[in-house]
C-alpha cells in the first residue's frame, strides 16, 4: 500500500512557452505528468547541490598536506591553549545521545 503525503506547498515558476512545451513534451516521453516530472527533475538538481555543499573535496596536495598536519602535528602554543580553554568554556563539542548536556 502506497502512502501519499497532503500536497500542501505549492512551487511556482513562471517560463516562456517554448519551455513549457519543451518540458511538457519530455515528460510525455517519460511517462509522467508535468508536475511530476519537474519534482522529480527539481529535487534530483537540490539533492546534487546539497550534497555538494555538504561534502569537502580536496585535491591530491591537500589531502597530503592535512594527513602530514595529523601524522606531525605543531607543537602546543599558548594561542591554540586559550582557544581550547574557551571551546570548552562555551560547552565543547557535543554528541548524539549524551545525557550529560
Amino acid at each position: 500500500m502506497t502512502v501519499v503525503a497532503p500536497k500542501d506547498a505549492r512551487l511556482v515558476a513562471r517560463v516562456p512557452q517554448d519551455v513549457q512545451e519543451f518540458v511538457k513534451n519530455a515528460a510525455d516521453l517519460s511517462g509522467a505528468t508535468l508536475s511530476q516530472f519537474i519534482v522529480e527533475a527539481v529535487t534530483t538538481k537540490a539533492r546534487l547541490v546539497y550534497e555538494s555543499e555538504q561534502s569537502i573535496r580536496l585535491s591530491m596536495r591537500g589531502a597530503e598536506a592535512v594527513f602530514a598536519a595529523l601524522d606531525n602535528p605543531p607543537p602546543i602554543n599558548n594561542k591554540l591553549l586559550a582557544a581550547a580553554k574557551a571551546f570548552n568554556g562555551k560547552g565543547g563539542f557535543k554528541y548524539a545521545g549524551d545525557s550529560s548536556t
